[in-house]
Parts: C-alpha cells; sequence; structure tokens
C-alpha cells in the first residue's frame, strides 16, 4: 500500500497578509512565529516594505519570508508562482480593509495550489467598505473552507450575515503582543501608570467607527475633573481631522490633545504606551482590536466601549470599564474615575497583562490554529467551498448587497 507524502513530513502552511504593518501585520507575525514552534513549515507571503525586513536581516525568523505584494503594483503572477513552488497544504489568508483584493487573491491562489483555505476575518464586514466591497467580503468568508474570527459576538454576526457559512466559523482570540514591548527591554513596561502624567491615549488607525467626535465631546468633562489630564490620539488619519481639531478649539481643549498623524512605528508607539495611564477606545462599532493587547503588553488598563467582542476581552471593574458607545457623559466619567486613580489603574494594569500573557498566550492559539489546519489537510473538499462555492452564492450576494 503506498504511503501519503503528506504524512512523512510537517504541515505546510501559506499565510497571505499583503499590507506588511499595522495591527494584522503584527498579530500575523506572532502567529507564523507560534506556529513554527508547533512545528509547521511555514510561509508568509506580504509586502515589499514590510515593517520587520530589517529586523529579519539581523535575527533570521524561524520561518520563511517572501515579500512580494506592493498594494496595487503586485504582481500576481510572482505571488501565484511562490505559491506552487511551495506547495502549501493550507492557505491562511489575514483579511483586513480590502476585500476585493482579498477575494481575488484567494480564489486565484486556490486554483493555482489546491490547496484548503481558511479566512481570518479581523472585522466581519471591513472598515469603511463600499457596497461592493462587503458583497466581496461575504463572497469571501463564503468561498473559504473555514473562517476566523476573534469573539463568540463576531461568529454570531457573521453567522447572521451570511448563514450558509455559520458552519465554518471557528473562534479563536487574539494574541497578546508582548514582543512589541520587547524593543527597549524589561524596563518597557515597569514604569507604572502613577509614575506618569494623568495621560489619555488613543492609538491606531483614525476612521469613523473609532468614536474620536465623542472622545473630543468628553474630554472637558475629564479635564476639568483631573488635573493635568491630557490626551494623545495617535495613528494615521482616514477621516478628515479638521472638524475634530475645531470642535476641540471650540470646547477649549485643544491645548490638551497632542495629536500624532501618522503611521506610528513600533520605537514611537512603545513610547506613547509608556507615557500613558489610560488606554482608551471610544469605539462606536468594532469586532475586536489589537490596541486592547498593545495595552496588555505595556500593563496599562483600558476604557472600552461594549461594541463587538470588546467585552470579551475587557473585564468590567478587573482589567477596565466598559461604557456605552457615542455616550460621551458616561466616557468621561468612566475615565475622570480611572484617570484620578493611579493605583487602581496599575492594579487593572496588571491584572490585563496577566489574563494576556496566560489567556491569550501564542502557544495556545497556534496549537489550536494547527488543529484547525490538521482538520482540514486530511478532509475532503466540502461541497460549498472553494470553486463550487460561486454556483450557490449569487443569492446570497444579492442578500449581501441589501443589507446596511
Amino acid at each position: 500500500m503506498s504511503r501519503d507524502p503528506r504524512r512523512e513530513r510537517p504541515l505546510r502552511v501559506a499565510l497571505l497578509e499583503p499590507a506588511g504593518r499595522g495591527g494584522i501585520h503584527h498579530y500575523t507575525r506572532a502567529l507564523a512565529a507560534a506556529l513554527a514552534g508547533a512545528g509547521v513549515e511555514l510561509l508568509l507571503v506580504t509586502a515589499r516594505d514590510d515593517e520587520f525586513a530589517a529586523l529579519d536581516g539581523r535575527v533570521p525568523p524561524p520561518f520563511r519570508v517572501v515579500r512580494l505584494f506592493d498594494r496595487w503594483r503586485s504582481s500576481p503572477r510572482a505571488v501565484l508562482a511562490a505559491l506552487r513552488a511551495f506547495a502549501p497544504d493550507v492557505l491562511h489568508l489575514q483579511a483586513g480593509t480590502h476585500p476585493l483584493l482579498h477575494l481575488g487573491l484567494l480564489l486565484s491562489a486556490q486554483l493555482a495550489t489546491s490547496a484548503r483555505t481558511v479566512v481570518t476575518a479581523h472585522d466581519v464586514v471591513p472598515k469603511n467598505a463600499s457596497p461592493l466591497g462587503v458583497v466581496a467580503a461575504g463572497l469571501l468568508q463564503r468561498v473559504c473552507d473555514r473562517i476566523i474570527v476573534h469573539g463568540e459576538a463576531l461568529a454570531r454576526e457573521l453567522a447572521a450575515r451570511v448563514p450558509s457559512a455559520a458552519a465554518r466559523v471557528r473562534v479563536l482570540p487574539h494574541g497578546e503582543y508582548g514582543f512589541l514591548a520587547e524593543g527597549d527591554g524589561p524596563a518597557a513596561t515597569e514604569r507604572e501608570p502613577e509614575e506618569t502624567p494623568p495621560t489619555l491615549l488613543c492609538f491606531g488607525y483614525l476612521h469613523e467607527e473609532k468614536g474620536i467626535p465623542d472622545l473630543i465631546e468628553a474630554l472637558p468633562e475629564v479635564v476639568a475633573r483631573v488635573a493635568g489630564a491630557r490626551l494623545v490620539i495617535a495613528g494615521k488619519p482616514e477621516i478628515d481631522v479638521a472638524p475634530l481639531v475645531a470642535r476641540a478649539t471650540q470646547l477649549g481643549v485643544a491645548g490638551r490633545i497632542d495629536w500624532r498623524l501618522r503611521y506610528v512605528a513600533p520605537a514611537e508607539m512603545r513610547s506613547l504606551f509608556r507615557g500613558a495611564r489610560v488606554v482608551v477606545l471610544p469605539y462606536r462599532a468594532a469586532s475586536q482590536s489589537g490596541v486592547v493587547f498593545l495595552a496588555g503588553a505595556f500593563a496599562r488598563p483600558l476604557v472600552a466601549t461594549r461594541v463587538g467582542a470588546l467585552p470579551e476581552v475587557v473585564e468590567e471593574g478587573r482589567t477596565g470599564l466598559l461604557v456605552s458607545p457615542r455616550a460621551p457623559r458616561e466616557l468621561a466619567a468612566a475615565l475622570s474615575e480611572l484617570l484620578s486613580d493611579p493605583v487602581r489603574a496599575r492594579k487593572m494594569g496588571r491584572a490585563h497583562a496577566d489574563r494576556c500573557r496566560t489567556e491569550w498566550s501564542w502557544k495556545s492559539i497556534a496549537e489550536r490554529t494547527h488543529a484547525l489546519y490538521a482538520e482540514l489537510a486530511q478532509g475532503r473538499r466540502a461541497r460549498g467551498a472553494g470553486g463550487d462555492a460561486f454556483a450557490t452564492a449569487r443569492a446570497d450576494a444579492r442578500e449581501l448587497a441589501a443589507r446596511p
């Protein structure tokens, strides 16, 4: 009896992450390292300007990296050639804010390799998506073999939006980001909140869902209640910031805001989190947020809104405080309460750091992800996934297009 050669070698997985920077890329790098440690033979296909390229030149990672994506100037032929040469058992796409690009990439990669496919939906509905983008995201979730989301609430939401995908959804938590705090050594996490000025940090790309207007409206009350309170808003804008600056001026708090309107590289990011007493997520909508786990890396407590899966990772009263979205007065009260009590902030931040290191360790996540890959690699392609999906996806596309 002939033996299956796939059983005589490690599971071979290609991780596709086109952006090469930002939270999803940081997530992918951590997952790749953990999977390699779990015995997976792994290829990461990412951007030519991958922000870890210089580091990899000094300290090679425990997995292969090919840098081929260059936004809309990418060479599909080069990407598919690299995938064919690697011959993965599983293709795993990290889906972000460009669903049309991701849909085309996954379908062409499926045809090039015949591998089983996994999509991590970092957002159930991509941020700033057009109606066509929403349809593309739904089709992407329809044509893959498995979909990973970072919370039970997100699994329910995806099942409601794309009913045919419900049986293929798997919930795996987001992982901790301690490795991003390592660049400055142990001292990066040793500075306690009471040693910092009463500073709030709102971090990450600025877009409509982030709730920055609500944070600006809350700031006057915070400033009135907490002496020396200040706010740092750091991230690349995807909205017009001028009206927010004008509103802060009108409210008399413009001088209390430090705007860092650019992509924030890891070195500056470490400085910002070390200098914050409280990290604030005033989101109006969200799936999950890597900022939660960055805060844990620096032992900082959170004030966040009850949206998406955030209540699953912010433990009310223990690792942070939860408030309603679009509620500036409630937000102001929570921020003032925590900002004015550095001892409590320290206790919450340490509890959050402990939870990140234990409950959301990459070793545990890699083991569960590896098991998912193994299940797929051993099974036959499910009917309704891959190339057969479009035969039954048209009705879903019409339904998705009609939804808000």
